[in-house]
């Protein structure tokens, strides 16, 4: 049997922000029905990473192709064009617009050059079924749509641009541990249905639940990259930190404080009881 073939790959992605060197030659790739997660500590480049496959930052050097083919993305609309959409732990949608107006804004289908407003309905409908919401949602104020079933009307935008490739921001950050398990739910989904999907999260216990791979990020490098079940939570942080985890703890803790008795009764406390003089 064939391994899932290779949908995004960056290879040797390098950035420079003035003398701040974010990325230094990122190798990266995300599979066909796979989820990956992305993870490292603050500053570590996951987020310079992200901005140059959605097109918001050109890399200095190296290549991200798609399918085998590089890819000159150079903006959000071009990645979108290229199968690549992005939902961050904000929503970013209008939230006077309808969840159907919202899906379709900026490419709307068109007939005889008018906005074909039923048939827009009409597959925002079969999308949110698809991702167990309310169809009726399509007509609803994005305002009046709860956070939670917000990101997923940000995942049925990328699914109505046919992505190949989501990428999803911290999505579990401001979610009920509920709403989380709808989540988890969704993208186990995606990934059925052969989508790539990288998934960035602070919160590491997420990841044996979700992702079948992890990367991480240390200083602008890959150091590690390894199926998801052969690295426990301690070992993702450890290679997050560059450390053992007991190499951070204070070498002599301080002593946990004595309870005092009451009304300073014994030798000791009444020893300690503050003077009125």
């Amino acid at each position: 049997m064939s391994s899932p073939s290779v949908l995004l790959e960056i290879a040797g992605v390098q950035k420079r922000y003035g003398g701040v060197h974010a990325l230094r030659g990122v190798d990266f790739s995300v599979r066909a029905g796979e989820v990956h997660a992305l993870v490292g500590e603050n500053g570590a480049g996951k987020s310079t990473l992200i901005k140059i496959v959605s097109g918001a930052e050109s890399p200095d050097t190296g290549q991200v192709s798609l399918d085998g083919k590089p890819l000159s993305l150079g903006s959000t609309s071009a990645a979108l064009d290229a199968g690549i959409a992005t939902v961050y732990q904000e929503p970013q949608l209008f939230g006077e617009l309808t969840v159907a107006e919202n899906v379709f804004i900026g490419r709307e289908l068109r007939r005889f050059g008018r906005v074909d407003w039923p048939k827009q309905r009409t597959q925002v409908a079969s999308l949110l079924r698809r991702l167990g919401l309310d169809p009726r949602l399509a007509d609803v104020r994005v305002a009046d749509v709860p956070v939670a079933e917000q990101q997923l009307v940000s995942i049925a935008k990328a699914f109505a641009h046919d992505a190949r490739i989501l990428i999803l921001d911290e999505p579990s950050a401001i979610l009920t541990d509920r709403e989380i398990e709808t989540l988890f739910t969704v993208v186990r989904g995606l990934r059925d249905s052969g989508m790539g999907v990288i998934y960035i999260s602070h919160r590491l216990d997420e990841l044996a639940q979700v992702t079948d791979r992890v990367t991480v990020l240390r200083d602008g490098q890959v150091v590690a990259s390894q199926p998801t079940r052969e690295l426990s939570v301690r070992q993702v942080a450890e290679l997050m930190v560059g450390q053992p985890l007991s190499d951070l703890a204070p070498a002599n803790p301080p002593p946990p404080r004595r309870a005092r008795c009451p009304h300073f009764r014994c030798a000791t406390c009444r020893a300690e009881k503050p003077s009125l003089t």
